[in-house]
Parts: C-alpha cells; sequence; structure tokens
C-alpha cells in the first residue's frame, strides 16, 4: 500500500534541492548551529546535499507544512536566510513578564549583541531618547528606522539597544525582515510562543500580527535587516496605534513605514571608538603608544568600518598578519585580506566586508536578468553600470551633471575606434530619447537601486550629486576582471571628456572644478593599473587644461608633458597642434615659478612659431605675450614691458582691440607697470581692461576678477586704502563661490585684502588672514613656490608691525634665504625681502647689521630697477632712518630731501611713501633741533593725514604726537596740550 504522505514528501525534498541548488550553485553552503562564542562556521558541499534532505526531511515537512490548528512536537527551529542555514535547538522567548524555556518550533530568538561592541553612544541614546517610556495618557505608535550600508553595524547597534532598555518593554519580537518569506516565517513562528497558544492563536503570520496588535502592554517589534522594498515591511505591521517598531535597513526608503523624520543613517565610527573597536578584535591589551598609532592608520585607511575592522582584528588576531605589517599585506593583497574565509565574525555578522556587498551587487544583478518587469530590469542594469563606472572615478562628488553633459556631446560626435565593448557599455548608460535629449529617467532610476542597497548616498540637499563610501569603491574596482577594469576605465573617461567645454560660463567653471578629483582618479587608474595607450593626447589636453583652470599645476605639468611627447612622436615638432602643447607646457611651469624652464621652451616655441606659422600669427603673438609673462616673474621688468608693448600693436592691429588676447596682454602690461611702481599708468590701463571685461565677459568672469584684485592691488600702493580694501573684499567673495577657498586666484585676493589690513594697522586682522593665506600656499603651491615666499615676507612684515621683532627677524632670515636659493639675489623679490629684513634689525636697535644690509639692497635697486623706482626710494628713506637713529643727522637730513624730491616727483606730493618721506625728514629736523623747519613740515604732514586716512587714523595719530612734541620743544605748551 503506497504512503499518502510520500508525494508531499518528494514534493517538499524537490523545493528543498530546488533552493540548494539555487543558493549554492558550484560553491558551498554555509549551515550554523548554536554553538559556543567564537567556534568557526561549518561548511558544505553540493555532495552531501542529498544527506542533509534526508536527515532534515521531516524536520523541513513538519516546520514547512503544520496542518492548520495542529502542532509539531519535537521540531526544531529551522531558518535559512541567504546562504546560511540556521537551527536552533533550544529558544529562549524573550519577554519581561515571562521568561521560560520551551522547545517547540519557531519561536525566534534574538541574537545577543557583540562582546566588542564599541562606541555609538550618540545613536544609543538617540534610540533612548526616541522610545523613552510614554507620558500619561499616550498611546500612540512610536517607529524608527536605522538604514545605511552594509557592515556599518545597524544589527549590533540595535541589538545593543534591546539589551540595554529589554526591562522596558514587556515582550521584544525578533524578526529576519531579509525577504518577505522571512518576515512571514518568523510571525508564524511566533505563534507558539506561550502567550500566544493560551490565546488560542491559529499558526499564520496574519494571526500573529492580530495577536501583537492586541498586546495592551509596551512591546517592541524588530525588523531586522529588511533590505527589500518599504511595502514589504508595510504588509507585516500590526494593526492598532499600540506598541513599538524599530526596523535597520540599507534602503533608507524605509523611511515610508517609520516616517523619514524618525530615521537615521548609519554612517562610520568615531575615529577613537574605531581603534578601541580594532584593539580588542586584534586581542591586543598591551597598547603602547605605537600600537596605538599604527592602529589609527588602519582605522582610516579602512574608513571606521565596523565590519572591515572586525575582519582586519580577526586576521591579526589569527596571525595571518601583525598588526605591524596589516597595512602592508593590505596594499598588496586587499582581496585575500577583505574576504579571507577564516574571518569568524567576531560581530556575528557571519559575512566578511566582500561578502556583504557581493550579496547585495548580485541581487542587483538578479534583478537586471530576472526582474518580474521590464521596468525593474532596466533600472538594474542602469545600476550596475552607474556603479561601475563610478569605480573608475572619485568616491565623492559624483554628479549627474557630467553625465548629462557628456550624453549630449556624444549625440554629436562620433568616436572612432573605439571597442565594441566600451561602445555598447556607453550607449546604453547615456540612453538618448527619440528627439536626442538625454533620458535622465534611466539615470535616476539607477540611482535610485543604488541608493536603495546603500552601495551609494546623497550628499547635498539639492539632488543629483552622489558619494561611494570609500571600501566600496576599492571593492567595486576589485570584483572587476582585467578586462572589464579595462573596458570600464574607458567608459568613465569617456565620460569625463565628453562633459568639458572650454567655454568659461559659471556652470562651466563649477562643473570643472568638481571635475578635478575624477580626472586625477581616473588617470592615476591608468598607471596603477598597468594599461597603455587608454588615453590619447586629445583627451589628456582636455583633463590638463581643466587641472591648469584650477591651479593644478602639478598634476597639469605631469599630463602636458605626456602630450608633447605624444605629439612630438605623432606629428613632429613643427606642427601646429605640437607648438600649441609645449607652449602650454611653457605657461605651466611659469605659474610653478619655474620661470627659466619657461623661457628657454618660450624662446624655442618662438623660433618654430615665427618658421611656421609666421611672425605675426595669433600663436605667434601668445607665445610673445607669455614669454613676457615670464620676463616679469624674473623681475626683468624693461624687456618685460618693451615686449609687451610690441606684442600689444601687433594684437590691436591683427586682431582688433577688443579681442580677449588684447585684453589679456592689456592686463599683463599693467601689471607690469605696477610692479615698476609706475601706479598711474597701471591704474589707467586697469580701468580700460575692466570695463571691456565687464562688456565681454561680464562682472564675475575669473578675468575680470583677476582684473579688478589688481586694481585693488594698485588702489592700495596709492594710499586709497577704503577702495582697495572694498573691492578686495568683493573679488575674494566672487572667487570663493566660483572657484573655491584654495585655488591660487582665491589665494591672491587674500593676500592683497591681508595687505591692505596691514596698510591700513589693522593687524590682528593681517596676521590671522596672512597666516591662513601662507598655510594654503604651501599646501597647494608648495614651500618655496614664489607666492609662497611672497605669503612669508608679508607675514614677516606683518610680525614687525606688531613689535615682533625677533619673530619677524627668524622668519626674514629664512624668506631671504630661499629667494636668492629660488628666484636668485638681484630678483625684485628677493630685494624686498632684503629690505624689510634690514628695517626690522633698525627696530630692534642693530644699526650696524641695518645699515650694511640696507646699503647692499639699495645699491642692487639701483642697479636691477632704477634710481626712481619705488623700491629704490623706499630703500632710500629706510637708509636715512638708520642714519637718523645712529646720530648721522647730515647724512639722513641729505638723503631725506633727496627721497622727498623723488617722491614728489614719481608718485605724486601726496602719496602715502610721500608723507612718509615728509615725517621722516621733519623728525630729523627735530633731532637737530630744527624746531621751525620740523613744525612747518609736521603741520604738512598732519594735514595731509586728516584728508587721505581720516583724523582717527593711527598714522595721524601719530602726526599730532610728533607735532605735540614739536611744540613742547619750543615751549609752546599751550599748542602741545591742546594737540
Amino acid at each position: 500500500m503506497s504512503d499518502p504522505n510520500r508525494p508531499r514528501e518528494n514534493r517538499l525534498k524537490g523545493k528543498f534541492k530546488g533552493l540548494l541548488d539555487r543558493l549554492m550553485g558550484t560553491d558551498r553552503l554555509r549551515i550554523e548551529r548554536p554553538r559556543p562564542s567564537g567556534s568557526r562556521s561549518e561548511f558544505i558541499t553540493p555532495t552531501v546535499a542529498d544527506s542533509i534532505l534526508t536527515r532534515f526531511r521531516s524536520t523541513f515537512t513538519r516546520a514547512l507544512e503544520v496542518p492548520e490548528g495542529g502542532t509539531s512536537l519535537g521540531a526544531r527551529n529551522i531558518n535559512m536566510r541567504d546562504t546560511t542555514l540556521y537551527v536552533a535547538q533550544k529558544i529562549e522567548v524573550h519577554g519581561h513578564a515571562s521568561r521560560v524555556q520551551d522547545d517547540s518550533p519557531f519561536v525566534p530568538q534574538r541574537p545577543n549583541s557583540s562582546a566588542l561592541f564599541t562606541g555609538r553612544e550618540d545613536v544609543l541614546k538617540r534610540l533612548m531618547d526616541h522610545f523613552a517610556p510614554r507620558g500619561q495618557g499616550d498611546r500612540s505608535r512610536k517607529s524608527f528606522l536605522l538604514y545605511g550600508m552594509g557592515g556599518v553595524g545597524k544589527t549590533q547597534i540595535c541589538l545593543k539597544f534591546v539589551e540595554k532598555v529589554a526591562g522596558r518593554f514587556s515582550h521584544v519580537f525578533w524578526i529576519d525582515a531579509s525577504s518577505e518569506d522571512t518576515i512571514a516565517l518568523g510571525l508564524k513562528s511566533l505563534c507558539y510562543h506561550p502567550e500566544a497558544k493560551a490565546a488560542g492563536v491559529s499558526v499564520s503570520s496574519e494571526s500573529a500580527l492580530v495577536w501583537i496588535g492586541s498586546l495592551q502592554s509596551e512591546w517592541l517589534l524588530v525588523f531586522d535587516s529588511a533590505d527589500g522594498a518599504p511595502e514589504v515591511v508595510e504588509k507585516f505591521i500590526p494593526s492598532g496605534s499600540l506598541g513599538n517598531i524599530l526596523v535597520t535597513s540599507r534602503n533608507r526608503s524605509l523611511g515610508r513605514v517609520t516616517s523619514y523624520e524618525n530615521s537615521l543613517e548609519i554612517d562610520q565610527m568615531a575615529e577613537e571608538d574605531a581603534i578601541l573597536l580594532l584593539l580588542k578584535a586584534s586581542h591586543l591589551t598591551k597598547q603602547s603608544e605605537n600600537v596605538h598609532s599604527i592602529a589609527q592608520q588602519i582605522v582610516n585607511e579602512l574608513c571606521c568600518l565596523p565590519l572591515a575592522l572586525d575582519q582586519a582584528g580577526a586576521s591579526i588576531e589569527a596571525g595571518l598578519c601583525s598588526i605591524d605589517n596589516y597595512l602592508e599585506h593590505l596594499s598588496r593583497h586587499r582581496d585575500k585580506l577583505m574576504d579571507h574565509p577564516s574571518f569568524r565574525g567576531a560581530s556575528q555578522y557571519d559575512r566578511t566586508a566582500y561578502e556583504t556587498w557581493d550579496l547585495s551587487f548580485n541581487k542587483i544583478k538578479l534583478m537586471a536578468k530576472e526582474g518580474s518587469d521590464e521596468h525593474g530590469r532596466a533600472a538594474a542594469q542602469a545600476a550596475i553600470l552607474i556603479l561601475e563606472t563610478y569605480a573608475f572615478l572619485h568616491h565623492e562628488n559624483l554628479i549627474e551633471a557630467a553625465f548629462r553633459k557628456a550624453a549630449m556631446r556624444f549625440s554629436k560626435k562620433h568616436h572612432k575606434g573605439m571597442e565594441q565593448e566600451v561602445e555598447t557599455c556607453i550607449n546604453q548608460l547615456l540612453q538618448l530619447e527619440k528627439d536626442h535629449l538625454w533620458n535622465q529617467l534611466f539615470f535616476q532610476e539607477g540611482i535610485r537601486v543604488l541608493m536603495s542597497f546603500s552601495l551609494i548616498k546623497q550628499i547635498s540637499a539639492s539632488p543629483g550629486i552622489y558619494a561611494v563610501h570609500p571600501l566600496v569603491h576599492k571593492w567595486s574596482r576589485h570584483r572587476m576582471s582585467i578586462s572589464q577594469k579595462k573596458h570600464m576605465m574607458q567608459v568613465s573617461k569617456l565620460i569625463l571628456v565628453n562633459c568639458i567645454t572650454k567655454e568659461m560660463t559659471a556652470e562651466n567653471i563649477a562643473l570643472n572644478r568638481v571635475l578635478v578629483p575624477h580626472i586625477k582618479a581616473n588617470y592615476q587608474s591608468q598607471k596603477e593599473n598597468g594599461f597603455e595607450r587608454v588615453f590619447d593626447d586629445d583627451e589628456y589636453s582636455r583633463f590638463s587644461y581643466v587641472l591648469y583652470k584650477n591651479g593644478m599645476w602639478k598634476d597639469a605639468e605631469y599630463l602636458q608633458y605626456q602630450i608633447v611627447e605624444m605629439r612630438i612622436k605623432k606629428q613632429g615638432t613643427k606642427h601646429p597642434s605640437t607648438l600649441t602643447s609645449m607652449a602650454d607646457l611653457a605657461m605651466i611651469y611659469s605659474e610653478q615659478g619655474k620661470y627659466d624652464e619657461a623661457e628657454e621652451l618660450q624662446l624655442k616655441v618662438l623660433d618654430l612659431d615665427k618658421t611656421v606659422l609666421g611672425p605675426e600669427h595669433p600663436s605667434t603673438l601668445i607665445t610673445l605675450g607669455n614669454l613676457a609673462g615670464t620676463y616679469l616673474g624674473q623681475g626683468k621688468y624693461k624687456k618685460a614691458e618693451e615686449l609687451q608693448l610690441k606684442v600689444w600693436d601687433l594684437h590691436i592691429k591683427m586682431l582688433g582691440p577688443e579681442n580677449p588676447n588684447t585684453l589679456s596682454n592689456m592686463a599683463n602690461l599693467a601689471k607690469t607697470y605696477f610692479d615698476q611702481g609706475k601706479y598711474e599708468e597701471a591704474e589707467e590701463l586697469q580701468l580700460k581692461v575692466l570695463d571691456l571685461h565687464k562688456k565681454m565677459l561680464g562682472p564675475e568672469h575669473p578675468s575680470t576678477l583677476i582684473t579688478l584684485g589688481n586694481l585693488a592691488g594698485t588702489y592700495l600702493e596709492q594710499g586709497k586704502h577704503e577702495e582697495a580694501e572694498e573691492m578686495a573684499l568683493k573679488v575674494l567673495d566672487q572667487h570663493i563661490k566660483m572657484l573655491g577657498p584654495e585655488h591660487p586666484n582665491t589665494l591672491t585676493s587674500m593676500a592683497i585684502l591681508a595687505k591692505t589690513y596691514l596698510y591700513q594697522e589693522k593687524y590682528e586682522e593681517a596676521e590671522e588672514l596672512q597666516l591662513k593665506v601662507l598655510d594654503l600656499h604651501k599646501k597647494v603651491l608648495g614651500p618655496e613656490h614664489p607666492l609662497t615666499l611672497i605669503s612669508m615676507g608679508n607675514l614677516a612684515g606683518i610680525y614687525s608691525g606688531r613689535g615682533k621683532y625677533e619673530e619677524a627677524e627668524e622668519l626674514q632670515l629664512k624668506v631671504l634665504d630661499l629667494h636668492i636659493k629660488v628666484l636668485g639675489s638681484e630678483h625684485p623679490n628677493t630685494l624686498t625681502i632684503m629690505a624689510i629684513l634690514a628695517k626690522s634689525y633698525s627696530e630692534q636697535g642693530k644699526y650696524e647689521e641695518a645699515e650694511e644690509l640696507q646699503l647692499k639692497e639699495l645699491d642692487l635697486c639701483e642697479k636691477v630697477l632704477g634710481p626712481e623706482q619705488p623700491s629704490t626710494l623706499i630703500g632710500m628713506g629706510n637708509l636715512a632712518v638708520i642714519y637718523s637713529k645712529q646720530g648721522k643727522y647730515e647724512e639722513a637730513e641729505e638723503l631725506q630731501l633727496k627721497v622727498l624730491d623723488l617722491d614728489k616727483k614719481v608718485l605724486g606730493p601726496e602719496h602715502p611713501l610721500t608723507v612718509i618721506s615728509m615725517g621722516s625728514l621733519a623728525g630729523t629736523y627735530s633731532d637737530q633741533g630744527k624746531y621751525e623747519e620740523a613744525e612747518e613740515l609736521q603741520l604738512k604732514v598732519l594735514d595731509l593725514d586728516i584728508k587721505m586716512l581720516g583724523p582717527e587714523h593711527p598714522n595721524t595719530l601719530t602726526s599730532m604726537a610728533n607735532l605735540a612734541k614739536t611744540y613742547s620743544d619750543q615751549g609752546k605748551y599751550k599748542g602741545a596740550e591742546e594737540l
């Protein structure tokens, strides 16, 4: 007689066998039983699957198909999640009112939190505050969502919270919410809870929900790992308004269940907590300073991700490596260390970091192949392409606008020689609709899928800017094959290349600024993977342009050098595009203060331009203008001015007075006038350039702002301090807004403002800002860049103005040595530093050293700059002051009279330097007892100070005090007292 149960068992065996086959494939299945803490997981292979089926057939028969209203005595709690089979032998029923041991099937147990749990006090406090005991009469349900990427510690935080507040709840129901089936099975299992059985609850998930909803005490229902769609959890929420619900998920959309206000993203740990976790997991109880320092480096490399730290500690504790050489092993064998099978998972997570993200990615791949609808499959395919493209960009500031711009360029341009795989990915990723507009919805659907698994996150209040966790970013590269890496690196490269435009609109400037780290990440991937000929010279040229415009001159130089070599090899040295690339390289040299290299290359390019293109070709004129700029940087003012005047005439003749190249040359000529102290000529030209820039480019264009900043500097040297400050503040604000706080142009405008504060004797503001400028110059340009040296010199001047003579002298000596080393002993900037140091000696009473250095500086100024250049006049005035302090009044008077005449002639009778010279001469008269001459001059100085600076300016007050002393020395006590 046949067994009536046999067909049912065969069906079950077939279902379970199919489930095993799908889960395992050719991989191993992990089976987990209750075991002592720290014991290893057990693994089986498909070859023993039949024995498992035989062994557990009766158990699964009773567990999965319990007759309605019946019980299955002796069955164990069995649950399958992902590829882990959980077999619970003894079930603990968690409840404040009733805690008993029960051998009934299905009653799910809550895991214990990890013994290594560390930190997260802020999150725990947020949960405790949210689920605080209710006030009298409060009967509303409380819900909360913890969301974040896999491995960030959501479940462990939840477990620790439940442990801390277990006494607050009559029941804690812990449900594995990784799928709709596991939720249903977990709820169904609650029907075997003693209280549920006593209430006569039938065995079904619906009955369990009704029972939970009927409880009048405080209960907590936890949906752990609810990574699916929100509606999966929503259908299992008990009815009623009582109780508490806590959800953990990778998908922030679960906020629809709890409300988005009651949601919290779990991010990386605090650094000190992360270090402590690593040391605990490594079982390193002796924490020397060296061990702590190494642990800090590991923590930063692993971005404070709890699962990665737990795994690193397990690897160290198991002897796979030591804490001293972990980072070395990680750099060489990242895949093995991040996915090592011996990792036990002390946090009871039971997956390595890479397994965690593989699980999410494999689910997306399954959606792309076997999704229930075409829309869902397309979204998953988009998600895969976006994630793999992001792998070869920087992990932060991934912007949608780049894809939109690239899509529009691809619609107009055909890329020849593109590999078929790359072309397929590009066409799929940058989908265009019938009207040739970008299919933005396709991209956004892919983003939505990635965000639902917390593989990326939005990092801005405005949509369209995303980030990938650094470890996920590295994992997404490492999981690819070599050929796949090469293809996807080219896809990401083509996205970047095709979204770069040289039109200087505000939108493009902002976009190019964001592209800088992506460009660097992309071409560095080429080097790291040893790929050749992934980039061509035109692509490198676009990258170099963006880096150059954003002040990343070292990186731009590296790429531009490659471009020159490629073009020489491909087209020869006389091809116009080769000459352009050589000229661009020379400009990059000049921007870095490498003036000798720039001059040598520019002279070479100039000869070739004249031969190949002709002496009046626009490219030849640009090279001439660039060479003049290099002469200016070298302090060869006369050569620079002569060449710029020639180029200006040719530009007007060939291109017209309003051509951008003509304006650029005019601005450079104005700068040359300024550096020579020809402030009136500089101002006149700068005002003209400024008007044309505003008219042609707009008031906020970078070239307009540079001109405005230069004009502010001219006003400052002319003594128009208020106008200079107002302009400098405006330029600085615009530069920060458009270019960022670390762009060289921004730093230049900051330096102008700091110098304005110095001239106004606002020493505290000047010092604070100048210190910031100096730090940024060192960081962005390097410690020996000419602009860095100028910043150091300006700071020394501020120290001197504040009476910090020792600090000023120490810094000035350092700056002088660097100037001589980098620019030479006769460079104008070197001479300026010599003058400042000589003044510092004088203020400290070191008159012999001051006189010796000032005489040397003055001789060089007359030789290099000429006898009437403002720097020369300042040097003469400083020397006269030194003579006066030494009691050499006749030498001082003779020199001061000469300086005053030259100041009036060169700078004008009301220039601040002229007024200072008058005051110095008056002081010498007073020291000689020539009180009438001193009084006459001091009255004139006071009137000019009041007129130019105002009655309360420090210089005005000093002039009043000097005049009062002269009155007193003459016995005019009433006048002295009044003054």
